[in-house]
């Protein structure tokens, strides 16, 4: 049983193998090639690798503790992803390795993994863990942030 968005799929594959082209137009579909005057030019700045400082509060490193035991293999993972409120959000992780690339630090005994696409906008963060009354959390003290929402997981 198709569904009607696999029927317009095969549907564009087939005209493409026909060579069904029609003013812009394959397969009753409008597509964009990126060549035509009209597309605008996107321009990729890839940000500079920054040697990234960090630093942790007593508190922070004491839920590290926690929660690593006394296993050190496993390091955590302080990274940017897009979205959030303000557009960029806090990702913290505990892992074993990871394929990104990243600079390594040690911090009270613990690994700290910063990937350096991310490291202009992590240098001089504090990562520290604040209690709440519906439960806790790791909080970043970003003086590169130049604005932030109110639940301060994400950032502009």
């Amino acid at each position: 049983m198709y569904d009607s968005r696999e029927r317009a799929k095969e549907e564009t594959r087939a005209s493409l193998n026909e060579g069904q082209i029609d003013n812009g137009r394959v397969g009753g579909h409008y597509m964009d090639c990126g060549t035509c005057e009209t597309a605008p030019t996107i321009e990729v700045i890839q940000p500079k690798v920054v040697d990234v400082s960090l630093t942790m509060t007593d508190k922070a490193i004491e839920m590290l503790t926690d929660a690593f035991g006394d296993d050190r293999s496993h390091a955590l993972l302080v990274g940017v992803l897009s979205g959030g409120c303000s557009g960029y959000m806090y990702d913290l992780q505990i892992v074993e390795t990871t394929d990104i690339d990243c600079q390594e630090l040690e911090i009270s005994g613990f690994r700290v993994l910063v990937p350096n696409a991310s490291s202009h906008l992590l240098d001089g963060i504090e990562v520290d863990y604040v209690d709440r009354l519906m439960g806790g959390g790791f909080k970043i003290n970003n003086p590169n942030a130049s604005s932030s929402c109110g639940c301060g997981e994400s950032f502009a």
